[in-house]
């Protein structure tokens, strides 16, 4: 599984882009990231995006491919699915 996580925005509107590969973690690590995917139900979620987005926040892409299957989603920082915020903050913390 290859997960991939664009954080853009902020006060300075900085783009940050994280990759993680269950290949390079260890075995314990990769079940927990393949855990949240699943507990997210992350390839049934849609964008969600706010027509007028506010200054200074955060913006997500976040794509995932696995068994030969991929799919991503925009979501900002105010209306990310509560479902979904701990697989961003995992990735964001594990990220090498």
């Amino acid at each position: 599984m290859r997960v991939t996580l664009e954080q853009s925005g902020g006060f300075a509107g900085l783009l940050i882009m994280r990759t993680i590969e269950t290949q390079d973690l260890s075995p314990a690590e990769a079940q927990q990231l393949e855990q949240l995917v699943k507990e997210a139900d992350f390839f049934q979620l849609n964008s969600v995006t706010d027509r007028s987005p506010r200054p200074d926040r955060f913006g997500y892409q976040i794509s995932i491919e696995a068994e030969g299957r991929s799919h991503s989603i925009q979501v900002q920082e105010e209306n990310m699915p509560a479902q979904l915020r701990p697989l961003i903050e995992w990735v964001q913390q594990n990220a090498r």
